[in-house]
């Protein structure tokens, strides 16, 4: 499979899982190319004609003309300059690796990360916080990440590829969207008694499985073992970063008695102590392998020849 082809059948994975379906991106798009319609100028020439196809400024082929044939990926849940020296080295060896398929964003999709942030919205508004109230807490927020990453030397990564002839892409909310997808129906959906019947569930599940035995297991960061979850909700795993911690008082008012997540910052378990809301945050990399075999097994139906080897926290689980 050509790397734009692969690139493309990505997104639209990415794109079947969601929050905001179909039809509201769509729409999206369409505002999108009307806009950029109507530019002039520098805002004309510097307009990004992918943000009318790819939902996701975090998720880019950030080296590569599109036309390399790809069967073999090295698969990176982090792959910056020592990655990408590791791939040169490895293919000296006579290592065959047609690209590097990175997880967090590199390059441009860094720069862009927190456009990916309004997913949120309507993460939580599934989990019944009001779309006006998201939206308006999660605005400073985004201001905060971009001015934040502005300051980043962006490009050292993509720059590394380039010299080193290495074709790279990254997946970033592409793959979130599908661990959302996958631990609101293997978790969030089904009844448990205790947070530590949650924790058990999640321990079965071969990334956090590994991970755990590695050390790194899901954990309960407010609440006990033997206390009840009451709803369950995984609003912590796709929309780039973490949201402002208020979020965590309007779950609180929603309903809401536990939150999963990939990873908490402080503030937001302050407030989850203040609102009495439980917390279990499920191992980062064991989450993202998660969202990543999920899109390399919808891949691999496509190019059967597709095969990976994996470097930088990632191991390949293979689902039906």
């Amino acid at each position: 499979m050509k790397l734009k082809k692969l690139f493309h059948r990505a997104v639209e994975i990415g794109i079947e899982a969601d929050p905001r379906g179909k039809k509201y991106l769509e729409k999206m798009f369409k505002r999108i190319k009307e806009r950029g319609s109507k530019l002039e100028g520098k805002e004309k020439e510097w307009f990004d004609d992918e943000r009318t196809w790819n939902p996701y400024p975090d998720s880019r082929v950030i080296n590569g003309t599109g036309d390399e044939d790809v069967q073999r990926l090295m698969v990176c849940i982090d792959g910056e300059i020592q990655e990408m020296l590791l791939a040169d080295r490895l293919r000296s060896k006579g290592e065959k690796i047609d690209a590097v398929l990175i997880h967090h964003p590199e390059g441009r999709a860094l720069a862009d990360l927190e456009k990916a942030m309004s997913v949120q919205v309507d993460v939580f508004a599934q989990a019944g916080v009001p779309v006006n109230h998201s939206e308006g807490l999660l605005r400073p927020r985004m201001d905060r990440i971009w001015r934040a990453i502005h300051a980043d030397n962006l490009f050292r990564t993509e720059r590394a590829a380039e010299l080193l002839g290495i074709p790279a892409f990254c997946c970033h909310t592409i793959t979130d969207n599908l661990v959302w997808r996958f631990m609101e129906k293997t978790i969030c959906k089904k009844p448990f008694d205790t947070l530590k019947e949650i924790v058990n569930a999640c321990n079965e599940i071969p990334e956090y499985e590994w991970y755990g035995k590695k050390g790194n297991p899901t954990i309960i960061v407010n609440g006990s073992d033997y206390g009840r979850p009451g709803k369950i909700v995984a609003t912590e795993f796709t929309g780039g970063t973490n949201g402002p911690e208020e979020f965590i008082e309007k779950q609180s008012h929603a309903g809401v008695g536990t939150i999963l997540a990939m990873h908490f910052t402080e503030k937001e378990v302050e407030k989850g102590k203040e609102h009495h809301i439980n917390m279990i945050q499920c191992s980062h990399m064991a989450s993202d392998a998660i969202g990543i075999n999920l899109l390399l097994d919808q891949l691999a139906k496509e190019e059967k020849k597709l095969s990976t080897l994996d470097v930088s926290g990632f191991v390949r689980v293979k689902r039906k």
